[in-house]
């Protein structure tokens, strides 16, 4: 089973409603993998997905303080890796 949360961000586009919102306004989760596509790391966010087992991160920007706390790091576009993570996947 697999869930889609997002970040503050997200929310403020109006792409996903509040209630799928990770971090210090919004849920705190504890899942065995979370894969963090984009997500840049600000504290706020991470303070709500800290506690999972295993956190993959993607982002474009090789300082994001996601890598941080991450236990896999892709230094590469999200859109891209996503193809590839699909494709393995069917």
């Amino acid at each position: 089973k697999a869930d889609v949360a997002c970040s503050r961000a997200v929310v403020d586009a109006g792409w996903l409603p509040k209630t799928r919102q990770v971090g210090k306004s919004g849920l705190k989760v504890k899942p065995k993998v979370y894969i963090a596509l984009g997500i840049s790391g600000a504290p706020e966010h991470i303070e709500g997905m800290k506690s999972a087992s295993t956190i993959i991160a993607i982002n474009t920007d090789k300082n994001a303080p996601i890598f941080d706390v991450a236990h896999y790091g892709i230094n590469a576009d999200l859109f891209d890796i996503c193809e590839e993570m699909l494709e393995e996947l069917e």
